[in-house]
């Protein structure tokens, strides 16, 4: 069974619509797929709306991605994935907008720093870029590239638009503890995306259960082997849950991964499926 709880549309930092995106999952025998768009779940609707128009076995679980605070590394920030949402929950929509517009006037901010490095990009155009979905720091890295400053995207993270470079802006700030209320209180199930990319990422994982944590990340495309085993030892030590998937955007790069090339074993989403279930039971 291929299964893939990781991956992204054009409605945060993918290069895929949603609809398009379905297909995708479609065309490549994904059995369970999340759409975690960054702090949005715009794309879900049309995902929905695409699948029921096609006859397949694929199942399509609601999910996001909500950057937060690294509890002691002010640098930092963690992602926390939520499964089983509830897209509909007010609470949670009115701050995905609040987090869109806050990024928006970060973007504009960090292209004015650009500008007074000698690196002339229009924010409008970054806007084009965007297109629906809330400014991304790739976003405005595609527009350096445009315009001959950098050779590729990844080249931005490198001294300009990284956490603590020449250009970068500290984004709106949300407690991890926050992240995951925010998602439970829309039934969902809250897992820690790529923990090794947080600081001290061991200590973090050790804090995961007592903030209301289901699981993190252990089937993810860029970990190898070895890391997965270890990462897979962790899990089962503190009792939580070994998700995983691709992290994919549709870049069509060659080093990024497939959708379906990496995720968890069934039984895994299904126990996410019984503890969503069992927070929207909740009186």
């Amino acid at each position: 069974m291929k299964i893939d709880l990781h991956t992204h549309s054009t409605c945060s930092d993918g290069n895929l619509s949603p609809s398009d995106l379905v297909d995708f999952f479609v065309k490549m025998d994904i059995n369970i797929a999340s759409l975690t768009d960054h702090d949005s779940t715009e794309g879900l609707n049309e995902a929905y709306e695409k699948l029921g128009t096609l006859d397949t076995h694929l199942e399509l679980i609601p999910g996001i991605e909500i950057s937060a605070d690294h509890p002691w590394d002010s640098q930092s920030d963690l992602h926390v994935l939520g499964y089983f949402i509830d897209i509909e929950n007010q609470e949670l929509q009115k701050s995905l907008i609040q987090f869109r517009h806050d990024r928006d006037q970060r973007a504009e901010i960090m292209v004015a720093r650009l500008g007074s490095l000698g690196i002339e990009i229009d924010f409008s155009r970054v806007q084009e870029i965007a297109g629906e979905a809330g400014i991304g720091r790739p976003h405005i890295a595609e527009a350096m590239v445009e315009k001959g400053y950098i050779k590729s995207v990844p080249d931005a993270f490198n001294g300009y638009l990284n956490d603590g470079g020449l250009a970068d802006v500290s984004r709106p700030r949300i407690s991890m503890e926050r992240a995951v209320e925010l998602i439970s209180n829309a039934n969902g199930v809250a897992v820690l995306a790529h923990p090794i990319y947080a600081t001290d990422y061991e200590k973090v994982l050790d804090t995961l259960s007592n903030v209301g944590f289901v699981g993190f990340e252990v089937h993810y495309a860029n970990f190898n082997t070895s890391l997965r085993n270890k990462l897979l030892a962790t899990a089962d030590r503190l009792n939580l849950l070994p998700c995983g998937g691709s992290d994919y955007h549709g870049t069509g790069t060659s080093a990024e991964h497939l959708p379906g090339s990496a995720g968890p074993p069934e039984s895994v989403v299904n126990e996410l499926k019984r503890l969503a279930k069992a927070t929207s039971d909740k009186p």
